[in-house]
């Protein structure tokens, strides 16, 4: 469970036209109230809320008109349901988006591994080296033995490589895939340092901590002229 997901207003949308606010408290309590009818609502209700993938959760409860069974997944917005009533078991469907306390969609990043390509795509193929600021731990961990450790360092190493003048002026690092696994993000890379040079496979491994890049690992290898099994690097 990720803390990101706690006293957050999430704005449900059911396709039948049920419309609610809800709000996860804890791991296991959830609040509601209905946008159509603030009548309907019920607070502090116990549930069991559990983290199905980055990004995806089940929520379990006992709603007003019978037992709730929610999956929702912040990485589509989308919302799938079965409500368990006298008549029988009723699937329902819709969409899910955070909010802000001011009630506007929330379109940061939310989930781990859309943190690390967020950042991933602004530093790396854009050189905007500020994502460091928004993106990075000012304690940043690096395994890189290049760079020291700190967001400062790294911001630091890359400015200069970024520069007008710099190696990785024109560089390019197009992910290929990307999985996760409890507070780590693995991306598979295709590293060129340059329109004309040699590309290289890469994987960047990062740890995630509260929304931040906490921690960071690098392997790098190059393309090979022939290969034993005749299968690409990707």
């Amino acid at each position: 469970m990720t803390a990101q997901l706690f006293n957050r207003k999430i704005l449900v949308k059911q396709n039948d036209g049920r419309q609610f606010i809800d709000v996860v408290e804890d791991e296991t309590h959830l609040s509601w109230v209905s946008t159509v009818d603030e009548t309907i609502q019920q607070q502090h209700q116990p549930a069991v809320i559990t983290r199905l993938a980055d990004g995806v959760y089940n929520l379990n409860w006992n709603g007003l008109r019978g037992a709730m069974s929610t999956t929702m997944d912040f990485n589509r917005h989308t919302l799938t349901g079965i409500r368990f009533v006298a008549e029988g078991p009723q699937q329902f469907s819709g969409t899910v988006q955070l909010l802000n306390d001011d009630g506007t969609p929330d379109l940061s990043p939310f989930t781990n591994c859309q943190i690390v390509l967020a950042f991933w795509n602004a530093f790396f193929n854009r050189h905007d080296v500020s994502a460091v600021s928004r993106f990075v731990a000012p304690e940043f961990i690096q395994h890189n033995p290049s760079i020291a450790d700190g967001a400062e360092a790294f911001t630091h190493y890359y400015r200069i490589l970024f520069g007008p003048q710099g190696s990785l002026r024109e560089s390019k690092r197009t992910v290929v895939s990307v999985a996760d696994r409890d507070d780590l993000v693995y991306l598979h890379v295709i590293r060129q340092d340059g329109p004309e040079a040699t590309e290289m496979a890469e994987v960047d491994i990062f740890r995630v901590r509260d929304g931040q890049l906490v921690e960071h690992w690098a392997v790098k290898q190059p393309f090979p002229n022939h290969s034993a099994n005749g299968h690409p690097m990707f």
